[in-house]
């Protein structure tokens, strides 16, 4: 009957419209979540863990402590969903496939210092001071020698046991944000610059096997 039809299309209405409400709302959320992540990490890349302040993350964000507290608990929660969201973003940053060559490598590389450096060399400022943050380091530094043994294995195949050892610490020195920082930032170079030098380095410890 209409009657029955009309009550039906009600129904189905009502039901879209309640995906729709919580459709919005999950959205809501998400893009709550992802305004203080994003305020997080321009506090903890300016400032030391223990300066920056739940109030300074909710006041950049554009919310409350409260909603802050009540989606993170607290600073410790910020910050470990923060790690949790970088995490795969800053691994894929360094990402490049050994077949397009070192120079490649080194070129994303680069671009990921460019990016998150300022971030890292807060991070490895503080180390000895918090223990979450010397974990992150660790994380960081395992990560580049799997960089180095990655990209560098042609040359470390040519050496054994120690002089292999002290190849790969030259190659990660060759490459770490530490050299990175020493010529972009100290010695003014340019990005190109320092593709170019991190390149020659490399080389260099490949004709030293040679």
């Amino acid at each position: 009957s209409y009657f029955h039809v009309s009550l039906t299309n009600m129904k189905i209405n009502e039901g879209a419209r309640r995906i729709y409400r919580k459709s919005a709302r999950a959205e809501s959320e998400r893009a709550t979540g992802d305004a203080i992540l994003n305020a997080a990490r321009d506090a903890f890349t300016s400032e030391a863990f223990d300066r920056v302040t739940l109030k300074q993350i909710a006041e950049q964000s554009g919310v409350t402590v409260q909603t802050v507290v009540r989606r993170f608990r607290s600073k410790e929660g910020v910050f470990q969903a923060f790690v949790e969201r970088e995490r795969p973003r800053i691994l894929a940053a360094r990402q490049s496939d050994p077949e397009d060559g070192l120079r490649a490598a080194i070129e994303k590389l680069v671009d990921h210092y460019e990016k998150d450096g300022e971030l890292i060399f807060n991070f490895t400022a503080q180390e000895q001071r918090f223990e979450a943050i010397a974990e992150i380091v660790a994380e960081g530094r395992s990560t580049h020698r799997r960089w180095v043994q990655t990209h560098c294995a042609h040359i470390l195949a040519a050496a054994k046991d120690h002089e292999q050892e002290c190849i790969c610490a030259a190659a990660f020195a060759a490459t770490d944000l530490g050299t990175g920082k020493l010529l972009r930032r100290d010695l003014d170079h340019s990005r190109e610059d320092v593709i170019a030098i991190m390149s020659r380095l490399i080389t260099g410890l490949e004709r030293g096997t040679s």
